[in-house]
């Protein structure tokens, strides 16, 4: 029986994976909800990481939010598992949408406008527009956590409740959509995850109803 650990790495946003036992073969997922196609400063967070996933679930991003697809990878491997004439040890799996050739249309393009050397850049400057913000709002009194990774920045409301059952959540929330900014805080965790097309004007309006938000809260 093997023993597994998984722990939080920083500054990578990843984890780790210890083994130990008698050599047994584990598989490792990786999801790419949040922290892929750029997300994280990477392509992927895994790509900031020693261990590489066997598997990977990708989806949302993967047709910049367009049209629903996902799509599952997997190590050669695991593939070769499921090759060959015997039906027994078939992967059999499909839907009626599988390959649906709009969606895969909608995703081809939205890589293709990721991979641009415009949008890297528009990465690495939100990336370094959320450094100079973290810096500020790590000084207010009403905030502690300060946390970021690539375009990811996220915070601790200071309150008497912590996690989803924290009232400042719809206290933010409602004050944010007032103001036209679409956040959505958890619980007393506050986070930004901008899309990539946003300009310095809009980011600074975030950045500055965050700041007018904090006195609203007691």
């Amino acid at each position: 029986m093997s023993k597994i650990e998984v722990n939080t790495v920083e500054p990578q946003c990843g984890t780790t994976l210890t083994l130990g036992g008698s050599g047994d073969t584990v598989a490792l997922g990786s999801g790419a909800s949040q922290t892929g196609f750029g997300r994280t400063g990477t392509y992927f967070a895994c790509n900031q990481l020693t261990e590489s996933p066997d598997l990977m679930c990708l989806s949302k991003s993967l047709s910049g939010g367009t049209l629903p697809l996902s799509l599952t990878t997997c190590s050669q491997d695991i593939y070769d598992s499921f090759l060959g004439d015997d039906l027994s040890t078939a992967f059999l799996h499909g839907h009626s949408f599988t390959g649906n050739p709009i969606g895969c249309a909608a995703a081809i393009a939205s890589l293709e406008l990721l991979e641009k050397e415009k949008c890297q850049k528009k990465i690495q400057h939100i990336a370094t527009k959320h450094h100079e913000f973290a810096h500020k709002i790590s000084q207010h009194s009403k905030v502690k956590n300060v946390r970021q990774c690539g375009t990811i920045l996220a915070m601790d409301i200071v309150s008497d409740k912590k996690g989803y059952s924290s009232n400042v959540k719809q206290l933010l929330y409602q004050y944010f959509i007032d103001k036209g900014v679409l956040l959505r805080p958890l619980g007393n965790v506050l986070y930004i995850l901008p899309p990539y097309c946003i300009t310095d004007q809009e980011l600074n309006t975030v950045y500055n109803s965050i700041f007018e938000a904090l006195e609203k809260v007691e």
